[in-house]
């Protein structure tokens, strides 16, 4: 992930997240192969602090125990962008940890009152990898 290391220092210890969105881009260009006009896409990152609620299902046979509820806040930039929208999902680091992670808005709050709040996250977070090399 892009995030610079002096972005990720100005933020510490509360940093603990890194958030890749992939959305899609503001251009349209042409596949060389067939001809047919494709947007593009770009990558939106983000700093967060969040908070992992560790699964509670105690070892039951085929639970899932690689995922988490998350819920904090961003960081920098302080605002997602408009092209997230809920159920969106993010390359992630968090804790040190890779994954996926899934943003899920408060559903019981209209979408005008939360576009006031954006600064605000919640999702799950499913852990892929072992522990960042860097």
């Amino acid at each position: 992930m892009a995030i610079s290391a002096t972005t990720i220092a100005n933020y510490a210890p509360w940093g603990n997240a890194q958030l890749a969105f992939e959305v899609g881009g503001t251009q349209i260009s042409v596949d060389p192969a067939t001809g047919n006009t494709i947007q593009t896409s770009e990558t939106v990152e983000y700093l967060a602090a969040l908070n992992l609620e560790a699964p509670s299902w105690n070892g039951q046979s085929g639970a899932d125990n690689s995922s988490y509820n998350c819920s904090g806040r961003l960081l920098n930039p302080a605002r997602l962008d408009t092209r997230i929208t809920n159920g969106s999902q993010a390359e992630a680091v968090i804790n040190g940890y890779h994954g996926r992670f899934e943003l899920v808005f408060e559903l019981n709050m209209d979408n005008a009152a939360y576009q006031d709040i954006r600064q605000s996250i919640q999702g799950t977070f499913r852990v892929i990898g072992g522990p960042s090399n860097g």
